[in-house]
């Protein structure tokens, strides 16, 4: 008994020392020379001098803010005497790959240099300049690995893809050595997250091999859904030097992401989550969901948290649904830790848009300015192509404008069939509307207080102010 009330207790709230034992966004360990040497110091110092800049955000993801203050200090010697000011940002709002441009307001930043894991997601408020690590690679090795690969690469288009930590050894020569090793019928070296702009298209008759240079991390695991369908999918460590076969779409991740994309469409209320307010776009995603959701009759909730946990969202019991809004790196999420399921835009985009049924989607997307107009997965909406006769594959109910229908009938059979739809609710829906719970946030009681005199409040800190 006492197990399982610690284990309820611990959901809703956190220990004292939650904050020092949870586990950070933290990939391989780096060092400062691998995140701040020579090149970066002049592409950093070039960058603010050409374009002017005097108030400049250094963003570092946590595993980078042990370096954070010695990378500033030399990045204000190196401007002293352009008079920079440099301001370091060490949490982010929403995910560290985001640049973090509510932040940097805080501050009256002019620019952002962004460290680290980056999407790349289209900043609309300030300019920023990305830098990554460079890794060491042991190519003889590389190559040595590849050339296992040679037989069955030789009448297939191999697509050879740098992570972040290796993008500084992108060029001619790399891919003229890559090409010796594997002989393939066609070779194509490629940067991961690519630079923004570069849409070149991938089509091809040929079979293809992907490999990964870099671990299997989250940019592989966003790469390997949203790629081309590739044959096979090879991973290449580049710190342990070892490399192995990957099948990312595997037959249980499809089935789960299916059954949430049904759990979507039984909704009578989602939770739109906001995970972003930079990306391009993500005003016009929210209009597009509660219009397809109100075409449904499902209800929607703007929800804005921050970064999002299991205790934050359980506060939300009347959702049954919830749709994460935010950059490619991160919209998916693994919800088994959460009460209710948590889809991506394109899965919500696949339950409410009609134009989606019985269609299977070429790739995965993660980049909901894909969905919108434009877009290369743009589906126009229509409301009259909604089925009146749909039944859920989860619980096997009639829903939407037919079960509505049934619960008015006058059939003994359809009444019957109604009463037990609204016994499942009940038992589903435990949590109360906005309207009719006891409890609606502070009460402001506006023109039912006398007007109160102005008076100087404390100044200084809690430990000593200044009056005393």
């Amino acid at each position: 008994m006492s197990l399982s009330g610690t284990g309820t207790a611990s959901a809703f709230s956190s220990s004292d020392t939650a904050a020092l034992e949870r586990n950070t966004e933290t990939e391989e360990a780096v060092t400062f020379e691998q995140i701040w040497n020579e090149n970066h110091r002049k592409v950093s110092g070039d960058w603010i001098r050409q374009n002017g800049y005097k108030r400049v955000c250094l963003q570092f993801p946590d595993d980078y803010l042990p370096h954070s203050n010695a990378i500033s200090v030399a990045l204000t010697e190196l401007l002293a005497p352009e008079d920079v000011k440099v301001f370091i940002l060490a949490d982010t709002t929403y995910g560290s790959c985001c640049v973090d441009e509510i932040a940097a307001a805080h501050v009256e930043a002019d620019s952002v240099i962004h460290f680290g894991n980056a999407c790349r997601s289209r900043a609309t408020r300030l300019p920023v300049l990305y830098l990554y690590p460079e890794m060491p690679l042991d190519v003889s090795v590389l190559f040595e690995k590849l050339q296992t690969l040679r037989a069955e690469s030789k009448e297939r288009e191999v697509c050879v893809y740098l992570d972040i930590g290796y993008q500084n050894l992108n060029g001619e020569e790399l891919k003229k050595q890559l090409a010796q090793a594997l002989q393939a019928k066609n070779l194509l070296l490629k940067i991961f997250p690519p630079i923004e702009g570069d849409c070149s298209s991938d089509a091809t008759n040929l079979e293809r091999i992907c490999i990964f240079i870099g671990s299997d991390n989250q940019r592989f695991a966003n790469l390997s859904l949203t790629a081309p369908a590739a044959v096979q999918w090879y991973v290449f460590d580049g710190a342990a030097g070892t490399y192995s076969l990957k099948n990312p779409l595997t037959a249980q991740y499809i089935r789960r992401r299916y059954f949430h994309i049904e759990k979507c469409k039984d909704a009578q209320t989602l939770g739109l989550i906001v995970a972003t307010l930079t990306a391009e776009g993500y005003l016009d995603v929210v209009a597009r969901l509660q219009t397809m959701a109100k075409g449904r009759g499902i209800k929607t909730q703007l929800i804005s948290v921050g970064r999002i946990n299991p205790a934050k969202l359980a506060n939300f019991l009347e959702i049954d649904c919830f749709v994460l809004i935010g950059c490619p790196f991160n919209n998916m999420y693994d919800s088994k830790e959460y009460y209710k399921p948590i889809v991506s835009v394109f899965e919500a985009e696949m339950a409410l848009n009609p134009a989606w049924h019985m269609r299977y989607p070429e790739a995965y997307v993660t980049d909901f300015k894909q969905l919108l107009p434009e877009g290369r997965s743009f589906l126009p909406f229509d409301v009259e192509a909604i089925p009146e006769n749909d039944v859920s594959l989860v619980s096997g109910k009639v829903r939407g404008a037919l079960n509505e229908s049934l619960e008015t009938a006058g059939d003994p059979a359809s009444l019957a069939l109604a009463t037990q739809a609204k016994m499942a609710l009940m038992t589903t829906d435990t949590g109360l509307s906005f309207e009719d719970r006891t409890w609606q946030g502070l009460d402001p009681a506006l023109g039912q207080t006398e007007p109160a005199q102005l008076q100087q409040g404390l100044s200084g800190i809690p430990i000593k102010y200044t009056h005393q």
